[in-house]
C-alpha cells in the first residue's frame, strides 16, 4: 500500500485522488471497498476482465458470482434434477408411457441447454446489477478499466474504448484473482476448439457434449456432476 502524502488538502490527511483504490472487483474487494465507503473514505473499485481465448468476459462480483460459485451451484442443480426425473418410476412415480425409454428409469425428457445457460446469465446480470447499487450506496464510485502501476501511488487506466486516464490513491488495495491455467499442448488455448475452461462452460450457447475435465479440484468435480 502506498502512503499518505505529507500534504494536506484541508481537514483531509491525504493528498491523493483517494483514500483507497481497489483493484479487482470480486468478493474481497468489494467487502473492503464497501467497508471503507462507510467509514467516509473516497473510495474507487477498478475491475476489468481480459476476454478469455474465445472471447468471454463478465462484469462485477469475481470468479464466484460470475465463472464460479454461483453458475455452478445453478448447473449442478439442473443435474440433481435430471438424476431425480430418472429415479422417479421406482419411487411409485406413474410415468406416462410416452415418455419412456428402454433403458429403466432414464425418462424421456430433452434438456435445452441453451435455455439453461440463458437463466443463469439472466441470474448473473442481476448480480452484476445489485453489486454495483451496493457501492453507490456507500458512495464508491466503480470504473471497468486495467489498472497498471505508474508509481507507488499512481495508476494508469486504460478502459473498453482504450481510453488512458490517471488517478491517485493514499492506499492501493490489490485483489485481483486468478484465471484458469491453460494447457502448454497443441489445441490448449482453443486456437483448434480443443480447449475451454471454467470461464467459458457457463456462457457458451452450445452443449459442449463429451468433456474431458482436467482436474480434480472442486471446480472440476462440480463441473463434472451437471456434464454427466
Amino acid at each position: 500500500m502506498g502512503k499518505c502524502g505529507s500534504k494536506n488538502r484541508g481537514a483531509d490527511p491525504c493528498n491523493y485522488d483517494y483514500d483507497l483504490i481497489v483493484i479487482g472487483g470480486g468478493s474481497g474487494g468489494l467487502s473492503a471497498a464497501k467497508q471503507a465507503g462507510k467509514d467516509g473514505k473516497r473510495v474507487i473499485v477498478c475491475d476489468f476482465v481480459m476476454p478469455s481465448p474465445i472471447g468471454s468476459t463478465w462484469g462485477l462480483g469475481g470468479t464466484c458470482t460470475n465463472v464460479g460459485c454461483i453458475p455452478k451451484k445453478l448447473c449442478h442443480e439442473a443435474g440433481i434434477i435430471s438424476e431425480t426425473l430418472s429415479m422417479a418410476p421406482a419411487y411409485g412415480f406413474q410415468m406416462d408411457r410416452a415418455m419412456k425409454k428402454i433403458t429403466p428409469y432414464k425418462i424421456g425428457v430433452e434438456h435445452n441447454w441453451t435455455g439453461l445457460i440463458e437463466e443463469v446469465q439472466n441470474y448473473i446480470h442481476k448480480q452484476n446489477f445489485s453489486y454495483r447499487a451496493k457501492l453507490n450506496e456507500v458512495s464508491v464510485q466503480y470504473m471497468n478499466a486495467y489498472a497498471e502501476f505508474e508509481d507507488p501511488n499512481t495508476l494508469v487506466l486504460t478502459n473498453i474504448d482504450d481510453q488512458k486516464s490517471r488517478i491517485s490513491g493514499c492506499n492501493i488495495l490489490l485483489a485481483i484473482g486468478c484465471r484458469p491455467k491453460y494447457l502448454k499442448i497443441p489445441g490448449g488455448r482453443r486456437e483448434d476448439a480443443l480447449c475451454i475452461t471454467s470461464d467459458d462452460i457457463f456462457s457458451i450457447p452450445y452443449p459442449p457434449g463429451k468433456t474431458l475435465i482436467v482436474g480434480a479440484s472442486y471446480i472440476a468435480l462440480e463441473c463434472a456432476g451437471f456434464l454427466v
